[in-house]
């Protein structure tokens, strides 16, 4: 019983709980004004010193203490973070200053240095080199080991030899056993010989130095431990020492001071129950939770008692609890009335909301948060561990010109300076890389470069057929002998191998061609990196503003813990580069909203809000699991004294028991996570679980938002004016076009016409053309058109009509248009095969009747509808027989169309070019009886036939060619009525791949096809 109510007065206690749901920092500066009569006495607190978890608490705690002075200015107290335990807080430094302690290492040289301990090891082990990459990636996780041995009181590495032989494990643990000798034996010799100490081991001597301190010259001013669970043991030294203080205290987070000895225990062997943390401090301080003095003028009432008692058991571990009916029954007669009454107290502001993914789940947020701003001085926070959904959420915001920004930062990857350096770091690599070269040269830091948009559309775009810069300036100059996009001049070539030589003088200037290194060290590599960057930036970019600082420190980090391990790949330093820049967070320094902020859970620590909307609540999100140990096995942990990582579940617990005590409080979670299937929060399970207990069906109501359902007016809002076109559809029906159009088509564009109409009028009444991708692989058309001009200049006069002369052409011609070398080297032996089969099919070819030709042009005019209309093909061989007849051949590369395809009338190329040749329509070639009409599949199974005969084809090309004929005049008179429209793909089973304008036509919206099949044409 606390005999005086000043916290300060005789007989008070020393140590005190502010229970889940209030404003922590409130409330602490509160009642501490009270204590000392701060208004009156701005210097009472002068030389008081307050340990918060972190800087934001010290921050909020000092502008809480100027509003409990009435707004009148005060001498503010000595506040200092002690660190949270998954923060990379640094330890108090003021008593540091005081103590005679080895400087910590830095991240960056601890994490180098483990490395090439790692690189040591298996060089020394089994003669092995690590890649930097690999070493990198076990000393992070040496790392994290390291620090929870620092974090474990009790830790003792001496018996893990031993108890590897005791447990008669597989060879795979004793390797590890011998492995962790690297922090076990090594690391602490590092440190010894550099005179230095591990960050975490630091900042307990740090506590330990400052309470013999205290002990020698005890403070007479207030020293206060705030907030702090006691998680860490150099928080637990400065809480014993506290407590010994005249004016010491110590004020908990929450405890739970109504547990029974029984449940003391019990939550003492769960190390995942929200109060595990505190009752173990408890217990290192020789303190009972009866010992602990509830914070004066703590707002008690049945509502809150109840949400308390009932969030505690919904985070309690599942085999931690009894039956729910007893659970219920228990927690009711705690409140002193029955279930139901407990429940709805329990319940009252209090709503879960269900989003069907995650854009929903962010969307929802954001109109909660919209919807506070419409009550004058109210607040909102949102809480989640998920940075991509904090950072959905602050953009979604900004629609309504509200710029909240998420208080944890953005990784310095994702800036504009961090994005604009990884990606010169990937491009100093690969220079002629035409992605990475877009990338940098469009960037919003890079200088702009005159004809950029040129040399991607025309040079840069279908497969790479260069290697470097110098390189592509080569394939500039021959771009021309492939066949370009529209548009394209000879001046697009001046002028693009222009901008490459002034690409490569950058390289040059700067060095930065890292191509040609084998290793490199960093230093080295990130100077140039460096200097590339500048060299193609605006000035003073990419170093200004904060995120220019941030990823100057970036490459700082890189450059010292690449330091340790020598030269390297230029690829595992690119990786580095942009691995770290993932993890590196910045902050722009913007000015926080008023009233609405974005927090993760360490920074919402002591935080609170009118509304607070906990989200991100499903599994493995919030609460994350524990990741997997690569070294030890998990029941090793407790036999040397380390912590168990479930503990961080427990104090996640803890942290969200805080917030959901809040008077408003919003659990927002995802059905669907990355486009999978996603299970709620164990903690929303057991919360749900409890309601339905209690309420039935009740419940679902009782947990409903009360306002507004946001989810509901997400959707409502997505399909806000479709409700009032009923009659609407996605699928494009165009009608407009020019008069007389079509004017001209050839044979295969008369097919498409058939297939796709619209993707005929996008190509040529919209005059759009499609364009490849960037390091795209070799499409179909110019790999047909590669291997046609090898079969051409096969037939040349003079040339050796040999299977060597063949293959040796084709790889010419695929090779100029872009086929990789190791491509060609895998599939060699199969176009020898076809090669083969090839010159087999030509000796039997008769060809007597004269010269054949190949790649003759042809037309025939018509007048169709009073307008005049041309007929064009280009046939790729015409042979001539003893008795003057015609062979039309085609060559294709796919699977050629058959009878039964032709009869339908959709595949009318052939019986097109029969009509042209029977009128004497191709150049150079009378016109003649067409005797055949063959195709030849040049492919991995190659094949040759005749069209006719099957399938109600006529057998004689003559025919097929009236026919042919008769259908083109009528198609081209029908698609020029006014009312026709131009349809996408209207027999999608016809048509073999995307021509390129289904996107356009959003297919996948309506028509739900958006698998490809593969081209077939030559």
């Amino acid at each position: 019983m606390v005999s005086d109510p000043n916290i300060f007065g005789a007989g008070a206690s020393k140590a005190w709980s502010i229970p889940p749901g209030e404003n922590f920092l409130k409330a602490l500066a509160t009642e501490l004004a009270h204590a000392v009569n701060l208004s009156g006495n701005p210097d009472a607190l002068a030389d008081a010193t307050i340990y918060v978890p972190n800087r934001r608490s010290a921050r909020e705690l000092s502008a809480a203490l100027y509003l409990a002075a009435n707004e009148t200015p005060i001498l503010s107290p000595d506040i200092r973070a002690m660190g949270d335990l998954e923060s990379d807080e640094a330890p108090p430094v003021a008593e540091i200053s005081e103590t005679d302690l080895p400087p910590a290492v830095t991240s960056a040289t601890r994490l180098g240095n483990l490395a090439a301990l790692v690189q040591a090891y298996y060089r020394n082990s089994s003669g092995m080199d690590v890649p930097p990459s690999s070493a990198l990636a076990a000393a992070n996780e040496l790392a994290r080991l390291l620090d929870q041995a620092h974090l474990s009181a009790e830790a003792d590495w001496s018996g893990l030899p031993d108890l590897v032989k005791e447990a008669d494990l597989a060879q795979h643990w004793e390797n590890s056993a011998k492995f962790l000798e690297i922090i076990t034996t090594a690391w602490p010799a590092f440190l010894k010989e550099q005179g230095a100490a591990d960050p975490l081991e630091r900042r307990l001597l740090a506590a330990e130095a400052t309470a013999n301190a205290w002990q020698s010259a005890m403070p007479q001013a207030p020293v206060i431990i705030a907030g702090s669970t006691g998680a860490t043991p150099s928080g637990r030294a400065l809480m014993k020492a506290a407590l010994q203080l005249p004016k010491g205290l110590v004020v908990f987070p929450g405890l739970d001071r109504d547990v029974s000895e029984e449940q003391r225990l019990a939550i003492l062997s769960e190390i995942g129950h929200p109060q595990n943390a505190l009752m173990s401090t408890l217990q290192d301080l020789k303190l009972d939770p009866g010992d602990v003095a509830e914070w004066p003028r703590s707002q008690a009432n049945p509502h809150r008692y109840a949400r308390r008692r009932m969030i505690m058991e919904a985070l309690a571990p599942a085999d931690a609890t009894a039956d729910w009916r007893d659970t219920l029954d228990q927690l009711a007669a705690s409140a002193e009335t029955d279930v139901a009454t407990f429940a709805r107290q329990a319940l009252d502001g209090l709503s879960l909301i269900e989003a069907p993914d995650e854009p929903a789940e962010a969307s929802a947020i954001s109109l909660i948060m919209r919807e506070t701003l419409e009550v004058e001085g109210r607040t909102a926070a949102l809480v989640t561990p998920d940075a991509g959904l904090a950072r959905r959420v602050s953009a979604l915001l900004k629609r309504w010109n509200i710029n909240v920004p998420p208080s944890a930062g953005i990784p310095v990857g994702r800036t504009a300076a961090g994005s604009f350096v990884g990606l010169c770091a990937k491009w100093a690599v690969d220079p002629g890389d035409p992605v990475l070269m877009m990338s940098v040269l469009s960037h919003e830091l890079a200088a702009p470069v005159e004809g950029l948009a040129d040399l991607e559309l025309y040079f840069l775009r279908g497969p790479r057929r260069w290697r470097s810069l110098a390189e592509l300036v080569e394939s500039i100059r021959l771009r021309d002998t492939i066949e370009p996009y529209p548009q394209f001049k000879s001046d697009h070539q001046i002028a693009a191998i222009d901008l490459v030589q002034n690409l490569i003088s950058h390289f040059d200037h700067a060095r930065a061609d890292l191509s040609q290194l084998q290793d490199v060290t960093g230093a080295e590599a990130i100077e140039r990196i460096a200097a590339l960057s500048e060299a193609v930036s605006e000035t003073p970019m990419p170093w200004a503003g904060e995120d220019g600082a941030a990823t100057s420190r970036l490459l700082e980090f890189v450059r010292d813990v690449s330091g340790s391990l020598g030269p390297m790949k230029p690829s595992a330093l690119a990786d580095l580069v942009n691995a770290q820049a993932a993890q590196m967070t910045v902050s722009f320094g913007e000015a926080e909203h008023p009233q609405l902020s974005i927090w993760g859970p360490l920074e919402a620590r002591l935080q609170t809000a009118d509304r607070v909307i906990l989200a991100g609540l499903n599994e493995d999100v919030w609460p994350k699991r524990p990741a997997a140990d690569a070294f030890l096995p998990r029941h090793f942990r407790a036999r040397l004294g380390l912590g168990d990582p479930e503990e961080r579940m427990g104090l996640a617990a803890h942290d969200f028991a805080q917030l959901a005590c809040a008077p408003d409080v919003t659990l927002v979670y995802s059905a669907r996570r990355n486009d999978a299937p996603a299970v709620a929060s164990r903690w929303v399970w057991r919360l749900k679980t409890l309601a339905e207990g209690a309420l039935g069906k009740d419940a679902a109501a009782h947990l409903a938002p009360t306002v507004f359902d946001p989810v509901d007016l997400v959707e409502a809002l997505k399909n806000d004016g479709v409700d009032s076109l009923p009659d609407f559809n996605a699928e494009p029906t165009p009608s407009a076009r020019p008069e007389g159009w079509p004017k001209r088509l050839s044979a295969t564009r008369v097919d498409l016409l058939q297939r796709d109409p619209y993707a005929l009028w996008c190509e040529q009444v919209l005059g759009l053309s499609t364009v490849d991708a960037l390091n795209d692989d070799l499409g179909p058309a110019p790999r047909g058109t590669a291997i046609h001009r090898a079969l051409e200049l096969f037939e040349e006069d003079g040339r050796p009509k040999t299977s060597e002369q063949l293959m040796a052409l084709l790889r010419q011609e695929l090779l100029r248009v872009g086929e990789p070398a190791d491509a060609w080297a895998a599939r060699e032996a199969v176009w020898q095969r076809t090669v083969d089969w090839f010159l087999v099919w030509r000796s039997q070819r008769d060809t007597s009747g004269g010269r054949l030709k190949q790649e003759v042009r042809g037309r025939i005019d018509y007048e169709v509808g009073g307008h005049a209309f041309t007929l064009s093909a280009t046939a790729d061989r015409i042979e001539r027989t003893a008795v003057g007849d015609l062979v039309i051949v085609d060559f294709k590369t796919g699977n050629p169309p058959r009878d039964k395809e032709v009869a339908t009338g959709l595949s009318q190329q052939m019986p097109l070019q029969a009509l042209i040749a029977q009128k004497g329509g191709y150049e150079g070639v009378p016109a003649a009886r067409v005797d055949q009409l063959h195709y030849v599949a040049f492919k991995a199974k190659p094949d040759a036939f005749s069209l006719g005969g099957k399938h109600s084809l006529p057998t004689e090309p003559v025919e097929m060619a009236v026919i042919a004929e008769e259908g083109l005049l009528r198609l081209i008179e029908a698609y020029r009525e006014p009312s026709a429209q131009f349809l996408s793909a209207p027999r999608v089973k016809f048509v073999k791949y995307d021509n390129g304008y289904n996107l356009l036509a959003r297919r996948a919206e309506w028509a739900g096809d958006t698998e490809d099949g593969e081209a077939g044409d030559v």
